[in-house]
């Protein structure tokens, strides 16, 4: 039922920006890098964990207001937590997120010609490992898709250069999510 209602409102989202993309020819593209940290909780665990993904970004401007992108990540860094939750005198536990994949609508109020503050609404998939440092074979890997929003500013440094900022709240789970805080830059071509 959640994917059906992103489904929706993705569709009628599109479908109303496409009769608006008809009378502005606005034939922009661009490309971002983001580095990205992120927060993982879950329930059941007494600590957050925070690994870090490298975050490449193709998106196309339908009209001022309206873009599409699609985003690839790799994971940067994992991150190690002691659990108490895992034993009596506790153990660690490490978070590695692998990589990210997802497409998404924006929508933008533009200040300038290469600045504005954005929503982000679309569909993320993210594959992850987890293990306990001292038992090597208990590394275990998952696959989540979810629905995806967020919200960012990118602050014009020229016609074309950006440097960017940006929430993301890429997976949100009846027993875990996962969200991000970014910065890089973006160029328009």
């Amino acid at each position: 039922m959640k994917y059906k209602l992103t489904f929706i409102i993705l569709t009628s989202a599109l479908m109303l920006f496409s009769k608006i993309a008809m009378a502005d020819p606005l034939n922009q593209y661009y490309l971002g890098v983001q580095y990205a940290v992120v927060d993982y909780n879950e329930q059941g665990f007494s600590k957050s964990f925070s690994p870090s993904l490298l975050v490449g970004r193709f998106g196309k401007k339908i009209n001022s207001n309206f873009s599409v992108e699609a985003r690839m990540g790799l994971g940067v860094q994992d991150d190690t937590k002691f659990l108490p939750e895992l034993g009596v005198s506790g153990l660690d536990a490490s978070l590695e997120l692998d990589s990210m994949v997802g497409l998404y609508a924006t929508g933008h109020i533009n200040f300038t010609e290469s600045s504005s503050i954005y929503g982000v609404l679309g569909i993320s998939r993210i594959n992850g490992s987890a293990k306990v440092p001292q038992f090597p074979a208990s590394k275990s890997s998952r696959c989540n898709n979810d629905g995806s929003y967020g919200i960012g500013a990118d602050i014009g440094l020229g016609d074309n250069v950006a440097l960017n900022i940006e929430y993301m709240q890429y997976l949100d789970k009846s027993d875990f999510d996962l969200g991000a805080i970014a910065v890089g830059v973006v160029l328009d071509f």
